[in-house]
């Protein structure tokens, strides 16, 4: 990036020679047009700095920086039935159950945009597992899913997958969460979440 800041003094001194010159104040070669030149080239040194230091503001100001935020599966309850956690930080389905269904928070920054979101564990059975990255205004209202990943029964886990355009953009006015959920699980069916990873450039 160039800023195309320069700087050309117009100050040339010229030596006096002694029993030849004589000091004076005007004059091509006096004080007041040799100082005039040096209070010019001074002046414009000064504004140079100006516009170095607003191009650095401007460039502080508008950077980016790519960030990550890991988050352990440790799944609060918000329906009939919860995930169970355990001591290592791992969400199962409980054996006893045909479905799950649980959230945990996301700590994001209040400016920047989401680049992905990814979710690991393993599924297998007959039901799908259902992860989704969610946002909620902090005053209530609909909630909107970001990401969605749905984890197939028998196969890896799907890769990391980045929001639409329109959705990635943080919103310093809202709450972000991650929603796990079983879908058409049978009780036999083995399903267990081992993390989170929400990828996002922040903007300083």
């Amino acid at each position: 990036m160039a800023f195309g800041i320069s700087f050309e003094p117009t100050f040339k001194h010229t030596p006096w020679v002694d029993a030849v010159d004589r000091v004076a104040a005007g004059g091509d070669n006096g004080f007041n047009i040799r100082f005039q030149r040096l209070e010019a080239d001074l002046g414009t040194v000064g504004r140079r700095f100006t516009d170095v230091s607003a191009a650095l503001d401007a460039l502080a100001a508008t950077a980016e920086v790519a960030r990550s935020v890991n988050i352990a599966p440790v799944l609060s309850t918000i329906g009939p039935a919860g995930w169970e956690i355990s001591e290592a930080g791992e969400a199962s389905k409980p054996s006893d159950a045909d479905e799950a269904q649980g959230a945990v928070a996301v700590q994001l920054p209040t400016s920047g945009v989401i680049t992905g979101f990814r979710a690991f564990g393993t599924c297998s059975g007959t039901g799908k597992l259902r992860v989704d990255l969610v946002r909620r205004k902090l005053t209530g209202g609909t909630e909107k899913k970001i990401v969605q990943i749905v984890a197939q029964p028998d196969q890896a886990f799907p890769p990391e997958k980045a929001p639409a355009p329109a959705d990635a953009g943080i919103d310093p006015e809202a709450s972000y969460f991650i929603v796990a959920h079983t879908n058409g699980a049978a009780t036999e069916d083995t399903m267990v979440l081992t993390g989170f990873v929400v990828r996002f450039r922040e903007t300083r």
